[in-house]
């Protein structure tokens, strides 16, 4: 063989090896990667070496010009990144992958990685160089949640940022109370995609409320955002605003209202249930105490609720009652007036021209009852009347007629038994007269009568006995032609 042929022989041999060899020392890093200034980023990185038994490894970042970033030995770092950066990973497993804190705009870079292997070779992959693209702020976060929800249904919302440092990943907080899951995904060129669930049930309360995200990137950047919750639910808080006090005959104005979304319909109906208006306003003309109770209902696509039922507080003057009497028991008359009004009335009792006080007043929501029992000596009747501050009323009550004639009876038996004894004691006078004087004609009875009565004064009552002792009865009448028949009792003489 030709000297020639040997030359290029060798040659040929020598650029096999190389290229083998070269092709040995193999890295993976992305060409850029974009950093929060103020916060963190990792530049991943992997490499490859030729097989060889290797005792020690030695991971080095270095920039443009040489200048050491990162060395296991700090002193041979630039003092701007001392205690700033670090290897991620076990270099011994080809990760060599850089950590950079507190990422400043001089940052920049272009770096690249150099590995040196104890007891065997080193290398410099200089034709993998990795720049950092600075970012003075976060990107917009990515928010998603259902606006338009049920009351009661499970809600889910979910927050979502990209950053370059997985080490210490943002930290996010809610405004709302739930179940938080927290998710990373790993993306190209250094980026990462944080996510934050928030699952939790909604309730009325939370309508119209903001629902907020905040995200803390490390280093102490932050940004929030939010969505306003609209919550669909059934009517609360139903109720009928109105003016309680009213006057009867006049007009009254009540008005429901409630809690409720989507927006309320209303209904007005009667104690009994009865259909009386549609609207949220509701008129009552002429009211009077015998209105009905009422009650709205509020109607929404989520339900419908009832208020309680409203009785109006109707004003109105005294009324009387027809069954307000006089009476007569055990013996005794009284009388009751019962008044009907609001508010309750005060009750006076006026027997001829004089106010007779009560004997019990007793008030029972609207009707007031006075009871009177007095002595009424020959009224007929007794007046009650009643006043509050809307009028007043009065109606006579008769006394009964039972008890009337009762005393009536009993007056005329008195007199009755009262004329008899007159009568009778006027006969045995007229005895006596007739006796004494035999002939004495009846019509100078009464004049007799005087005569005696002065004759039995002129003398003692011893006299006078002796002397009726010497007559009988037979001597007093034996010539008296009127009653010389009538039989005489002496003993009412001899009391004489």
């Amino acid at each position: 063989m030709a000297v020639w042929q040997w030359l290029l022989f060798f040659i040929c041999i020598c650029v096999k090896v190389t290229q083998t060899e070269a092709s040995s020392w193999t890295i993976d890093v992305p060409s850029s990667v974009k950093g929060l200034l103020g916060s963190c980023v990792v530049i991943p990185c992997s490499y490859n070496y030729p097989n060889a038994k290797v005792q020690t490894f030695t991971g080095i970042w270095t920039n443009d010009g040489n200048q050491v970033i990162y060395h296991p030995t700090e002193s041979k770092m630039l003092e701007q990144y001392r205690r700033r950066t670090k290897l991620l990973g076990d270099i011994s497993k080809s990760n060599c992958s850089l950590m950079i804190e507190n990422l400043q705009q001089n940052d920049g870079g272009p770096f690249h990685f150099r590995i040196e292997l104890g007891g065997y070779n080193s290398f410099s992959y200089l034709n993998k160089k990795v720049s950092i693209l600075m970012i003075r702020e976060p990107n917009a976060i990515d928010f998603s949640a259902h606006e338009d929800i049920k009351e009661g249904q499970p809600v889910s919302a979910s927050c979502s940022v990209f950053h370059s440092c997985p080490t210490y990943p943002p930290a996010f907080h809610w405004s709302h109370s739930g179940e938080q899951h927290f998710q990373a995904q790993k993306l190209h060129d250094g980026q990462w995609k944080a996510t934050s669930i928030l699952t939790f049930r909604s309730n009325r309360t939370d309508h119209n409320k903001l629902l907020q995200c905040r995200v803390t990137y490390h280093g102490g950047k932050h940004q929030e955002t939010s969505k306003t919750l609209k919550v669909k639910y059934a009517p609360v808080n139903v109720k009928v605003e109105y003016q309680s006090d009213v006057n009867e005959g006049e007009t009254a104005h009540l008005k429901c209202s409630s809690d409720a979304n989507p927006v309320s319909s209303y209904e007005w109906h009667s104690e009994t249930g009865a259909l009386l208006n549609k609207g949220q306003t509701y008129t009552m003309s002429n009211v009077s105490r015998h209105s009905e109770a009422v009650y709205c209902t509020a109607v929404n696509e989520e339900g419908r609720v009832r208020s309680s039922t409203v009785k109006l507080n109707v004003l109105y003057a005294p009324d009387i009652k027809s069954s307000s009497k006089c009476f007569s028991e055990r013996g005794k008359v009284m009388c009751e007036c019962i008044v009907e009004s609001r508010p309750p009335s005060m009750l006076h009792f006026v027997l001829g021209d004089r106010v007779v006080q009560n004997s019990k007043v007793q008030t029972v929501g609207s009707v007031t009852t006075g009871t009177l029992q007095t002595d009424f000596g020959s009224f007929k009747f007794v007046h009650c009347l009643a006043n509050n501050t809307l009028g007043n009323a009065n109606l006579t009550l008769s006394l009964p007629l039972v008890d009337n004639m009762q005393n009536i009876f009993i007056a005329c038996g008195a007199g009755v038994i009262f004329l008899i004894v007159l009568i009778a004691t006027g006969v045995g006078v007229v005895k006596k007269c007739r006796g004494r004087s035999g002939e004495t004609p009846t019509s100078d009875l009464g004049i007799m009568k005087a005569e005696r009565s002065v004759e039995l004064h002129h003398y003692a009552p011893t006299k006078r006995k002796e002397d009726r002792k010497d007559m009988s009865c037979s001597d007093i009448y034996a010539n008296d032609h009127v009653y010389g028949n009538t039989d005489c009792d002496e003993s009412i003489y001899n009391n004489v």
